[in-house]
């Protein structure tokens, strides 16, 4: 028996059509999971950018003037709060883009929260940087 008798006794091979669309589905998900490690991404830059700006008020704090401290300290919160907006902005306007084609996945709602809880978060430690 050769390749050729055993793919002609295959009861449902797949047509070309068919090939080709599973391809594409599976080429829509790999794109949904590529933007939710991007928002990871972004939420990690965020983060990185609040954390630095809270620790440099919480150790520069001594220094003169103090101005200059927590100018920069909070220009760094509020970076890391607009990061977390514009990950989210950018997964939700992918996920609506897929979803139209059938594609599941986080729901923007639930990456809001997440991001509602971030900058909830980075607006607290911009009122502790400023309020000292």
């Amino acid at each position: 028996m050769t390749d050729d008798d055993a793919r002609e006794e295959d009861p449902d091979p797949l047509t070309k059509q068919e090939l080709a669309e599973e391809r594409t589905d599976w080429a829509l998900e790999r794109t949904l999971l590529a933007k939710q490690r991007t928002f990871a991404a972004w939420l990690r830059t965020g983060l990185a950018s609040t954390a630095v700006g809270f620790g440099a008020a919480q150790l520069l704090g001594d220094l003169e003037p103090q101005w200059v401290v927590k100018s920069a300290s909070a220009l760094l919160v509020l970076a890391g709060a607009a990061i977390f907006v514009l990950g989210f902005v950018g997964y939700s306007d992918t996920f609506r883009k897929l979803r139209k084609d059938g594609v599941k996945g986080f729901h923007p709602w639930i990456v809001g929260a997440v991001t509602a809880a971030m900058l909830l978060g980075a607006g607290l430690l911009l009122f502790a940087v400023l309020g000292e």
